[in-house]
């Protein structure tokens, strides 16, 4: 096994070699995922989150959808750490696992990525090049990673603004009943007992 220091690669070199290469990255040096954390972590300076990646190339033959034979590059990137996040629930920071692998079918350029066969059990394509950035990959695995709604699986407090439903969102309370308001069965039974014009 073969460990980079760069993070810059010549991917369809990587991938023809099949090279593997992994790290750690700091937090710090992913400006997207820094503005994720949250302002409070941010403010304390406890957001030091290293997350470590692994890159493994490979190149294959396969047998296309069309039938026709073909030697493919892949890249698998596998990237895990904590992440400090804000619970959504009881809006207090917490750290998140997160943990993403991806392989990646190595294409020379857009064209041929958009030329690919619409199959859903086709890999996602990865644009490669000779100097190509995987540390931006790493970022953009990492953002995908992210959940949509974190929370605490459970909380250990329960913000002022929130209810203690289950799903921890305010439930609206049930509408009060009016004991002066009349029945309408009670006005249905005082017409039935009226007489009409004709005295009957």
């Amino acid at each position: 096994m073969s460990v980079m220091n760069e993070y810059i690669v010549d991917l369809f070199e990587f991938a023809r070699t099949g090279r593997v290469a992994e790290g750690d990255v700091q937090l710090a040096a992913l400006p997207r995922m820094v503005t994720e954390v949250p302002a409070e972590v941010s403010a304390s300076g406890r957001a030091r989150s290293v997350f470590h990646w692994r890159a493994e190339g490979a190149e294959e033959p396969v047998l296309r959808a069309d039938g026709k034979p073909a030697v493919v590059q892949f890249l698998t990137l596998k990237v895990e750490g904590p992440m400090w996040l804000e619970c959504q629930r009881c809006l207090t920071p917490f750290e998140a696992p997160l943990d993403s692998e991806t392989t990646f079918e190595i294409v020379p350029d857009e064209a041929a990525a958009e030329d690919r066969p619409l199959d859903e059990d086709e890999l996602e394509a990865l644009v490669g090049s000779r100097h190509f950035d995987l540390l931006e990959l790493i970022e953009e695995e990492l953002l995908l990673a992210l959940p949509i709604v974190p929370k605490h699986e459970v909380c250990p407090t329960v913000h002022d603004s929130l209810a203690t439903g289950s799903d921890g969102l305010a439930e609206p309370a049930p509408a009060p009943e009016d004991e002066d308001k009349p029945s309408p069965f009670a006005a249905l039974a005082a017409l039935k007992r009226s007489p009409d014009k004709d005295g009957k």
